[in-house]
């Protein structure tokens, strides 16, 4: 859970450090450039197969990249500041128990999330509200690469973005309540971020769309907050494989 153990690098002892509210941004930069990339990457292949796009263009690329990498970078510190571990490949503990947390918190809800996902979405999987490259999928890799765009960039941007920012507002806005022990208090930062981070992840989805996304948006907090972004970036990739192949194919 967020509240481990954290300590601020000694600002004295290296000249390799940039430090900016507390926080060395040198490693989050090289973390944000990096998920940024990767993100620009699968949106552009997703672009350009789905015919999005008239062809590739460095301008848009860029821009993209810019923006996730952005994304990445606010989301690192707010992470950073509050304190909490967003890697699981990079908290404390044995590579078993690391894929145990992948197996718990990515495969299970994945796969659960995709079942919910066809049952209750599969009456209106040819709407005319739902994007026509949507309802034109014909081929394993077209929901791969749909899926693989979905799990990256939208949990850029809801999970490890919007919800740790909200975390982050939420816990120095209830501080002084929660250091005199007020009760419950302690867990309405929790409560709330994952609440408006999985309002605002509903809401993208559309009408026909908010309900599920907004009940598998606090399913994959829940997952962030437990796995990490390893595990719900997978989580969220099985989801959608799953429901694509079996709605569409």
């Amino acid at each position: 859970m967020p509240n481990q153990p954290f300590t601020i690098p000694d600002r004295t002892s290296t000249s390799h450090h940039f430090f900016f509210q507390g926080v060395d941004l040198k490693p989050l930069l090289g973390l944000a450039l990096c998920l940024g990339f990767v993100a620009s990457v699968v949106n552009t292949l997703s672009e350009l197969h789905f015919q999005l796009a008239p062809g590739f263009s460095l301008r848009e690329f860029l821009r993209q990249f810019s923006l996730y990498g952005s994304c990445c970078l606010l989301g690192a510190i707010f992470a950073e500041k509050i304190p909490m571990h967003v890697l699981l490949i990079r908290r404390e503990g044995s590579w078993s128990k690391k894929l145990l947390l992948l197996v718990l918190f990515g495969i299970i809800p994945g796969v659960s999330i995709g079942v919910a996902y066809y049952y209750l979405f599969a009456p209106y999987r040819f709407n005319p509200l739902v994007p026509f490259w949507i309802r034109k999928l014909g081929s394993p890799y077209d929901t791969f690469i749909l899926s693989l765009r979905a799990s990256v960039t939208e949990e850029l941007v809801f999970r490890f973005l919007l919800l740790t920012a909200f975390f982050y507002i939420l816990k120095r806005a209830f501080h002084p309540l929660i250091e005199q022990g007020f009760g419950l208090t302690q867990w309405i930062p929790v409560l709330f971020s994952v609440l408006f981070s999985s309002l605002l992840f509903g809401v993208v989805h559309g009408a026909y769309g908010f309900m599920t996304a907004f009940l598998a948006g606090i399913a994959l907090c829940l997952s962030f907050f437990r796995g990490g972004l390893e595990s719900v970036i997978l989580a969220h990739f099985l989801a959608d494989f799953l429901f694509f192949n079996w709605t569409y194919l």
